[in-house]
């Protein structure tokens, strides 16, 4: 399946249902995992209308964790998509047409979720909104106002243009993508033009990449809150500690007042015990994603557009985390 007509948000989905098979460790892509990729990306029309029903990423984990058990092996190369996946994305197309879309967003694999039916993310959907036919009802209704198209779908583009843009989706790391994040994934697509021209004109990328970690985005029009605050986090383990130090601002003030109406640190204790739960499981997640960057890179890699998109963020990320 080609995904020429797919927004950015939407292949972004694409790409992150296909890391959550990998964390899973399972081996083929399913509607549970595309479930995850469209909670994955916050500022989607898909997103939005779940979490307005009530479902955030953290409830459909737990939820498919419950039906869905872990894999035992490690996984490498191309994951492919389960026949119900396949089908869901083929009735995104079918959602599309219907609605006289000339793309294909979130919304739509989102309706087509709902529309297939049988498959675990269908399921898990049913079991917390019922009924759900209410989700075509707030998805429809959303499309009256802001959608994933707004400012029109990403133009139909070369095979080196698909792999810079969800290589630049994947760099972006589930934040809104910024020109800095298509300027690294294009210098490092292989066999592309637009890497070649710069190469031709010295442009080094390990250069460019040092640059770009050495200017501050706030001061351009691809500043976002989120990555500002992201920016200022560091994990770092001390003894047997593992201690997530989050420095900015807002954070900062919001745990001074909490401490001093607790009189004290917050534990994962008690009633506060479940609220906890979402961060343990997050924080484990991004350890995961970070164990698999800095290990060595598979020695089969298949030339499949995932397992390039894989490389691109070895290749940009590693060297960054082991300073």
């Amino acid at each position: 399946m080609t995904f020429e007509r797919f927004t950015v948000k939407a292949r972004r989905v694409v790409v992150t249902a296909q890391e959550q098979a990998r964390l899973l460790k399972h081996h083929h892509i399913g509607t549970e995992h595309l479930l995850l990729g469209l909670l994955d990306v916050p500022d989607s029309t898909a997103a939005k209308v779940l979490h307005e029903l009530g479902y955030d990423k953290e409830t459909a984990q737990a939820d498919i964790s419950a039906v869905v058990k872990p894999g035992t092996e490690e996984l490498s190369g191309h994951i492919p998509f389960a026949p119900r996946a396949k089908k869901t994305l083929e009735l995104a197309l079918r959602e599309a047409q219907q609605l006289h879309h000339t793309y294909i967003g979130t919304e739509h694999i989102l309706l087509a979720l709902v529309r297939e039916g049988a498959g675990v993310g269908a399921k898990v959907l049913a079991e917390r909104i019922n009924p759900i036919s209410k989700i075509r009802a707030a998805v429809l209704a959303s499309l009256d106002g802001s959608h994933d198209v707004a400012a029109g779908p990403w133009p139909t583009g070369t095979p080196a243009t698909e792999d810079t843009v969800s290589a630049a989706s994947a760099l972006a790391g589930g934040a809104p993508v910024g020109s800095h994040h298509l300027l690294e994934a294009m210098l490092r697509a292989e066999n592309s033009m637009a890497a070649k021209v710069l190469r031709e004109l010295g442009v080094d990328p390990d250069a460019v990449a040092a640059k770009i970690d050495e200017l501050d985005p706030e001061t351009t029009t691809d500043a976002n809150p989120e990555e500002a605050a992201a920016r200022r986090m560091e994990i770092r383990l001390v003894d047997d500690e593992v201690h997530v130090i989050l420095r900015d601002p807002a954070t900062v003030t919001l745990a001074k007042k909490v401490t001093e109406l607790s009189d004290g640190p917050i534990q994962g204790v008690g009633p506060v015990a479940g609220m906890f739960v979402p961060l343990w499981r997050s924080t484990n997640q991004l350890l995961l994603r970070i164990q698999q960057m800095l290990e060595p890179e598979p020695e089969d890699e298949d030339g499949s557009a995932a397992s390039k998109v894989a490389k691109v963020v070895r290749t940009v990320l590693a060297p960054r985390l082991r300073r």
